[in-house]
């Protein structure tokens, strides 16, 4: 039982934190032992540990739009004289 536990632990942060208790259970099939996700789950829960979750990158911009573009009448010089005048 504490060896399991320990093979638990290994491969979690061996994993950089990222596997949960499907892939963990995986990968001690792999090894040769024979347990169930909900055991590693179980495991898991009283040694404190939780995968992290990482978002996926989503585009915010469309660049290929067919809306009309402003002109740039600034031409990045921002410093004025008096107020309202640019």
């Amino acid at each position: 039982m504490n060896l399991i536990k320990e093979k638990i632990t290994f491969i979690y942060f061996s994993s950089k934190q990222r596997y949960g208790s499907p892939r963990i259970t995986i990968e001690l099939t792999s090894l040769g032992y024979q347990i169930s996700r909900i055991t590693v789950a179980k495991y898991m829960r009283e040694l404190g540990l939780r995968s992290k979750l990482c978002k996926k990158f989503k585009v915010t911009t469309n660049s290929k739009h067919n809306y009309l573009v402003v002109e740039n009448i600034l031409n990045r010089e921002f410093t004025v004289a008096s107020p309202s005048k640019v």
